[in-house]
């Protein structure tokens, strides 16, 4: 066998601006009137507080004015009286006639009545509608507006201006079929064979900017095609921009679709022509929605039928005043036969999500290495004479965590004995564990598994009417173990008619399952772990979808002091052939596993301490842990009226072996009663908290530890926390401070404090990564150093990924021992997600590469999972807490964009 290739650098798909080439752009800027404000404001809705509305609200006009008029720029938000901010930008001058035609359709489908919009109306004019040139230096990133035009309002516009580039008409990117790569070196090398071609078009984008490529690959059986995204970023203590690239892959629907009955579903338009006159043409995509309706069909048995409809709402209504209904292709030819429109001049498309089929997408998601990192070639070649590639990161050598006895301490390496000493340890010398059963084979897979990690003997069943548990005592534990059906409340969730919102009406189903199972099971009296087997989740798929019980399961067994794991139904057993015996399933026993070991981690049990190996490093000695987590769920419109910010704090010891948690109104508190004591405060409660409050809360906790240990290891996630705690934001961090109010504060006043702040792949913060050497390119886990504070951690692919081919294109060719293999579609694809580790504070002689290591190497550190995790342990351990307080999986079930930037393999976190 040949030796693994070993991977010296980590490429990342980042550049930074030249600034020996001139690269000056002419755009066009339009500032929101002012005379247009006062009456605009109107619009908004009253405060409760009774304060003067100042601001009007824009949000639903951007996304109007985004998907009619491909060439503008929006980035004001909201239009504040007495504020001269710029409202768009343009690559060209948009014809006001047209623009001022959408703002009216706007305000008529905003206003409360016809009345109050013509009222609105007559005080606006066209002519206050004045595009102003504005030519701009991105090698500065300055303008020669007379006005002030923030630099923060000039990295928004950098994607864009790349992504116009990009889609310039003419440009294409061309697949090629790779080299053999076991060629013999005396043979003459075959040209490279051209094979397909991607020519990409801007389409709109959360963030940043995006392009898109067109026509789709592989159709019209496997149409897929591929998304360049594009986001200016910082780094922590630099002002320097760098351009940021992601590559992922979109699906198309391609058969007929069953769409979701509570959401819309994507579709993405090239029109050839403009929809809206004295438009220019800047053929780039639109995006609407189209949603599932039931209508009448007298000819069918039921007498009606599911069709497809644009969304309705505001959106839909103002693209019905312009006229544009008859523009938009038909949703029900998009439903039933999507291919129609994958051809044709007026393209369109509807995006395939999971769920839309029976069976599974002829392409898999994901984007191998074999077509990413080609791209972003080609991305580096065409944009030569703008930006250079950011220099590869070399390698870290530092180990904290010693691998070996890492992996001895992982649950699945205990002894049943080694087992239960933990346990008691954690939580005291007795522990009720709970089998809650639907089916005979998943109760006998469940008493199986955990037989062999307790080293005990599991009852087939206990007492069904009194539910006494059965008692097992060992020398290490008592274990009080009941085995029984789940009965009636491990089903879905019933509806309250009587309800007027959906959160109103999920929150009642929560709370009349969490007094069922009240009622049913009684408090436990020991620290307890359960079992619990629901139906799996395409049980509860489309409008069906809130009557999952999972939350309120969990929830409600632990208003009872029950920590809980859901499981679906195992496969039943093979039967047995002649005379061998019955074997079970390894998947089924192995997902059994998982399911126990996951309910030892809420327990806060680990088998052994931390093995921290300090010597020879500037860490003088094993620290502690302390991990902020903000749970939030903002307000969505299917959700109406979430929002709820719930700040967590978790310390774990030096060891690792004594784990507390704390929030709001709960005192720290041991992990497996923390969890109690959290959710029986903040399950599903409107707690709008301000930045203050949460960074209040933060302040107080940081005091009331940073005491207690001499060596203290602060870790926070910016994406998550700098909401609630703006420090946490680039321009605001300065080396070596903390920062609570306006005053930054020197690290030396918490003596022992050290803060690593990460930031993961979410919003494109972190580009594309992938390890390489002189001859490919691959994945290698590993940190790699950046900056003298700045550092990029990567994992090892898990098991669970071991199919994944990296060098499997989904459109060329590839060399497999000489032979040429067709593109697949179907392989899987894993992409290591790498984290950005800043290490913000350190005390005076610490080395910061020791404190990035250290906090590398905790993604091993969970107990219950052999590979490394997406976040750093004592991370992870706060963001689970999250589980007992609001559903979040439920909550935002389905992203609306399917891209690949995260794999699709589950890493354990």
């Amino acid at each position: 066998m040949p030796a693994k290739p070993k991977y010296e650098d980590l490429k990342l798909a980042a550049f930074q601006l030249r600034t020996d080439v001139p690269w000056e752009r002419r755009l066009y800027l339009l500032r929101f009137p002012e005379p247009w404000k006062k009456p605009l404001t109107t619009l908004a809705k009253a405060r409760r507080n009774g304060e003067e509305i100042r601001s009007v609200p824009i949000t639903l006009l951007n996304d109007v004015i985004a998907a009619l008029v491909p060439d503008v720029i929006t980035v004001a938000t909201r239009a504040t009286i007495g504020e001269n901010a710029p409202w768009i930008y343009s690559d060209v001058e948009v014809n006001t006639e047209s623009l001022f035609a959408i703002i009216a359709t706007w305000i008529r489908a905003t206003a409360a009545d016809p009345a109050k919009a013509e009222a609105i109306l007559g005080r606006l004019h066209q002519s206050d509608l004045v595009w102003t040139p504005l030519d701009v230096d991105f090698t500065t990133l300055t303008s020669d507006s007379a006005d002030e035009v923030q630099s923060d309002e000039l990295y928004r516009l950098l994607p864009h201006v790349i992504a116009a580039e990009l889609s310039a008409p003419g440009l294409q990117h061309v697949h090629l079929m790779p080299k053999n790569p076991d060629a013999d070196p005396a043979d003459a090398e075959p040209a490279d064979v051209e094979q397909v071609i991607s020519q990409f078009h801007r389409t709109p984008a959360e963030q940043g900017a995006c392009v898109m490529n067109w026509p789709p690959h592989r159709m019209p059986h496997r149409p897929l095609s591929y998304m360049i995204n594009i986001t200016a970023q910082s780094r922590a203590f630099n002002s320097q921009p760098l351009v940021h690239i992601s590559v992922g892959t979109r699906r198309w629907a391609h058969k007929e679709a069953k769409l979701s009955f509570n959401q819309g579903h994507s579709v993405y338009m090239l029109p050839s022509l403009p929809w809206l006159p004295g438009l220019n043409q800047s053929r780039s995509f639109l995006v609407a929605s189209i949603e599932s309706w039931k209508k009448d069909a007298p000819n069918t048995d039921q007498g009606f039928e599911y069709s497809a409809r644009w969304s309705g709402g505001k959106i839909g209504k103002i693209l019905r005043e312009l006229g544009l209904s008859e523009k938009l292709p038909d949703p029900e030819v998009l439903k039933s036969k999507p291919t129609t429109y994958l051809a044709a001049p007026n393209a369109a498309a509807l995006v395939f999500r999971n769920g839309m089929y029976s069976f599974d997408h002829p392409v898999a998601p994901g984007t191998s290495l074999a077509d990413k990192v080609p791209i972003v070639e080609w991305v580096t070649n065409t944009l030569a004479d703008r930006l250079v590639p950011v220099e590869n990161l070399r390698k870290g050598s530092q180990v904290f965590l010693d691998a070996k006895k890492l992996k001895e301490s992982k649950f699945a390496a205990s002894e049943a004995a080694q087992l239960r000493k933990a346990i008691a340890d954690t939580i005291g010398e007795t522990l009720g564990v709970d089998i809650f059963y639907d089916t005979t084979h998943t109760k006998n897979y469940a008493r199986a598994t955990l037989s062999r990690l307790l080293g005990i003997e599991v009852p087939e069943d206990t007492d069904r009417l009194t539910g006494k548990p059965e008692t097992i005592v060992t020398d290490e534990l008592t274990i009080l173990t009941t085995v029984r059906p789940v009965g009636a409340w491990g089903g879905g969730l019933a509806g309250d008619d009587t309800t007027i919102t959906n959160k109103d009406r999920f929150q009642a189903a929560v709370n009349s399952r969490i007094d069922k199972i009240g009622d049913e099971l009684g408090n436990a009296e020991v620290p307890t772990i359960s079992l619990v087997e629901i139906k799996g989740k395409k049980s509860y798929a489309g409008k069906q979808r809130t009557s999952d019980p999972k939350f309120a399961i969990k929830v409600g067994l632990s208003r009872t002091g029950r920590l809980s794991q859901c499981v679906t139904e195992a496969p039943e057993p093979v039967p047995a052939e002649g005379d061998q015996g019955a074997t079970a399933s390894d998947s089924s026993l192995e997902k059994m596993r998982f399911s126990w070991y996951d309910l030892l981690r809420q327990l806060g049990v680990r088998t052994t301490d931390l093995p921290v190996q300090p010597e020879g490093t500037s860490v003088r000695e094993a620290p502690a842990y302390l991990a902020f987590w903000l749970v939030r769920q903002n307000q969505r419109s299917r959700w109406e009226g979430i929002t709820r910010q719930v700040p967590v704090a978790v310390l774990i010891d030096p060891t690792g072996r004594h784990v507390q948690a704390c929030a709001p109104n709960v005192r720290w508190t041991p992990l497996h009663r923390a969890q109690h004591e959290i959710s029986r405060h903040h399950m599903l409660t409107d707690q709008k908290r301000t930045p203050e409050e949460i960074t209040r809360f933060f302040e107080q906790v940081l005091r009331s530890v940073a005491r207690q240990y001499p060596s203290l290891l602060l870790l926070t996630s910016a994406q998550n926390l700098r909401w609630g705690w703006p420090h946490l934001n680039n321009p605001d961090m300065a080396i070596d401070t903390i920062k609570f109010g306006q005053q930054p504060q020197d690290i030396s006043r918490y003596p022992g404090l050290r803060h690593v702040r990460l930031r993961t792949t979410e919003r494109h913060e972190v580009p594309d990564t992938w390890a390489a050497n002189t001859k490919e390119e691959g994945h290698s886990a590993g940190y790699w150093i950046a900056e003298d504070r700045i550092y990029f951690s990567t994992g090892e692919k898990p098991r669970t990924a071991s199919s994944a081919v990296k060098s499997a294109s989904k459109v060329v060719p590839r060399w497999r021992k000489g032979e040429l293999v067709n593109p697949s579609t179907k392989s899987m694809v894993w992409n290591a997600r790498a984290l950005e580790f800043t290490v913000a504070a350190i005390q005076p002689g610490d080395v910061p590469e020791d404190w990035a290591a250290l906090t590398h190497d905790l993604r091993w550190a969970t107990p219950h999972y052999d590979y490394s995790i997406a976040l750093p342990w004592p991370l992870a351990v706060a963001k689970q807490i999250a589980q007992y307080i609001m559903p979040l999986d439920l909550l935002d079930d389905v992203d609306e964009i399917e891209a690949d930037s995260s794999s699709p393999v589950d890493d354990g976190n």
